[in-house]
């Protein structure tokens, strides 16, 4: 991919990112944060597995667009769901320490790993590995949307009655 092309794509992927941060008040909602991440799991997995097959530079620049259901979502998400289960006077250090490792750990060693399968088995193997881990990561979500969803619409009801 060309140098004007790279810094294309970074551009639509920040653009679409501070349209969805800016307007997740009107999609976000509270108990719908696991099912949410799930939404956003399943697009990780189609924006990775289709990159996978694309070899068009521009066509891979266009597809960041789907950044757009994909880390806004499942960021914004987390948040909301950090807030639900850690108690308000915790909520800034909940965030700091979600923070801290979704930007700081795991950017490291995926980094770290992410590098060292595409330079040893190329573009495609890369986006084929990271579209399953996107896709497991999709289907763990739903199992605990459907353990945890559950018990939280039915203390919803309950606290309602």
């Amino acid at each position: 991919m060309n140098i004007p092309k790279l810094g294309q794509s970074f551009f639509l992927a920040a653009i679409s990112e501070i349209l969805v941060f800016a307007l997740s008040f009107w999609w976000l909602r509270k108990g719908k944060e696991l099912i949410i991440i799930a939404f956003a799991g399943a697009f990780y997995f189609l924006r990775f597995f289709i990159s996978a097959w694309v070899t068009d530079p521009q066509l891979l620049t266009y597809l960041q667009v789907l950044q757009l259901f994909t880390f806004p979502v499942f960021y914004s998400a987390a948040i909301q769901c950090l807030y639900s289960i850690v108690p308000e006077e915790w909520r800034a250090t909940g965030q700091t320490v979600l923070a801290l490792l979704f930007f700081g750990v795991s950017g490291i060693l995926a980094s770290y790993a992410g590098g060292a399968i595409y330079d040893r088995f190329g573009g495609k193997t890369f986006f084929l590995c990271v579209s399953a881990m996107s896709f497991t990561g999709m289907i763990f979500g739903l199992i605990l949307y459907r353990i945890y969803g559950r018990h939280s619409r039915k203390g919803e009801h309950a606290a309602n009655l």
